[in-house]
C-alpha cells in the first residue's frame, strides 16, 4: 500500500503527512511547482518522517501531478509490487484518519471514492453546485450512479491503477480517470468522508476549472 499527496504553494502540514506515513507502506509528496523556499521546507519534512519527494519544477496542474506521481509508483510494481495507491490532497481537506475506511472498501472495488454528498450544505454554494451538475451529468452518460464525482481522495487499485496511464492535465483530470473506469466496466464504489471546507487554500479557479471539469465528461 502506498500513498500519494499532491500539494501547489504551500506544503502540507508535517502532522498530516506523518499520519499518513504511518497508515501506509510508502509515501509519495508531488511538489507541483512550489516555491523554491517551501520545497525545501516539504524536503525537510519529508525527510523527518521517511517520505519521498517529487519535484516537478514547475506547475502543471493536479492532474499531470497524480499522473506523474502514479506512474513511479506503478513502474517501481515489478521489484516492490504496489497493490494499492490512497490518492489525498494536501491542502487541508482530507484526513489520514479516513484512510482504513477506504482500504476497507477496496475489498469489492478497484475504485474507491470519497463521498461527501451527505454534507453537501458544508461545501461552499459555488462547489456545491457545480459538484452536484457534474454528479448527475456523469450519471447519465455511464449509466451508473455518482454521488460525488470530484471527490479528490480516492484509492487505486487493479485496473483502476495500472490498466492505462492516469490521464494528465489539471483538475479534469480526475472526472476522465472516473468516466472511463465506468465505462469500461471497472468497479467504483464511494464511501461517505466529511466535508472539510475551513481554512484551507485551494488552487481551484472556480469558473475556469468548472468548465475543464465540464468538458472533460465529453471527451
Amino acid at each position: 500500500m502506498a500513498a500519494l499527496v499532491t500539494c501547489h504553494v504551500e506544503p502540507p502540514a508535517r502532522a498530516f503527512l506523518a499520519a499518513v506515513r504511518e497508515r501506509v507502506g510508502h509515501l509519495l509528496v508531488v511538489d507541483d511547482g512550489m516555491p523554491r523556499p517551501n520545497g525545501l521546507v516539504l524536503d525537510r519534512d519529508a525527510a523527518t518522517i521517511g517520505a519521498e519527494v517529487l519535484h516537478l519544477g514547475r506547475n502543471r496542474g493536479k492532474g499531470h501531478a497524480l499522473a506523474a506521481g502514479l506512474a513511479i509508483l506503478v513502474a517501481r510494481s515489478e521489484s516492490a509490487p504496489v497493490e494499492a495507491v490512497v490518492v489525498l490532497d494536501g491542502d487541508g481537506q482530507h484526513r489520514a484518519e479516513w484512510i482504513p475506511g477506504l482500504i476497507e472498501a477496496a475489498g469489492a472495488a478497484e475504485l474507491v471514492i470519497g463521498d461527501r454528498s451527505a454534507q453537501r450544505a458544508r461545501v461552499p454554494f459555488e462547489r456545491r453546485l457545480a459538484n452536484r451538475m457534474h454528479a448527475a451529468l456523469m450519471s447519465a452518460m455511464t449509466g451508473h450512479r455518482v454521488p460525488d464525482s470530484q471527490c479528490g481522495m480516492r484509492l487505486l487499485s487493479g485496473r483502476a491503477l495500472s490498466a492505462e496511464p492516469f490521464p494528465a492535465g489539471r483538475y479534469e483530470s480526475e472526472t476522465r480517470h472516473l468516466k472511463t473506469c465506468l465505462d469500461r466496466g471497472v468497479s467504483v464504489t464511494w464511501v461517505p468522508i466529511p466535508a472539510v471546507y475551513e481554512d484551507e487554500v485551494s488552487s481551484f479557479r472556480r469558473v475556469r476549472d468548472s468548465l475543464r471539469v465540464t468538458l472533460a465528461l465529453f471527451w
